[in-house]
């Protein structure tokens, strides 16, 4: 599929340049998760891309407090690795329908967007598409620490979906 490539707001031209082929989408089985992932194969299925699905797993840290207050970036815990392999399973049947080829990786890590940022660099990724949690401190009133942190820092485009 063509792209429009814009230098500047008065030279946009049409190339024939597949500017993303490998999308990451961080997955970690929330009622949002459905939105998200139909956006991720949206935008697959219109570029022809495949998608890489992520969810960082920490079998130490049930709750992180920090300065007295419950951590805005809950890792998910390994007992909860078998409710998320139903769910990988879930999104597995759902690109596979639409012929989009899928991989998934669960990373054992206490910080999350360390961890999805290090996957950007080594899996050649051209988007992230993620949810957005906004658990509502102050700093991250409108959107969660993670995907802030990986909006900021990612060396690719991320589309945060709400």
């Amino acid at each position: 599929m063509a792209s429009i490539i814009c230098k500047d707001l008065d030279d946009c031209n049409l190339s024939d340049f597949q500017s993303v082929k490998r999308i990451l989408v961080p997955f970690n089985d929330t009622k949002h998760a459905p939105q998200v992932f139909g956006k991720a194969l949206t935008i697959a299925k219109l570029y022809g891309a495949s998608l890489c699905v992520v969810s960082i797993v920490n079998k130490d840290l049930a709750k992180n407090w920090v300065n007295g207050t419950p951590s805005r970036e809950s890792p998910m815990s390994l007992s909860s690795v078998d409710i998320l392999k139903k769910g990988i399973v879930k999104l597995q049947n759902q690109a596979k329908k639409f012929n989009i080829p899928l991989d998934y990786t669960i990373i054992p890590s206490k910080n999350v967007s360390e961890s999805i940022l290090s996957l950007i660099d080594s899996q050649k990724i051209d988007l992230v598409v993620m949810g957005t949690k906004g658990n509502a401190m102050w700093k991250e009133m409108l959107m969660g620490r993670v995907s802030s942190t990986v909006g900021i820092n990612a060396k690719c485009p991320v589309l945060l979906v709400k």
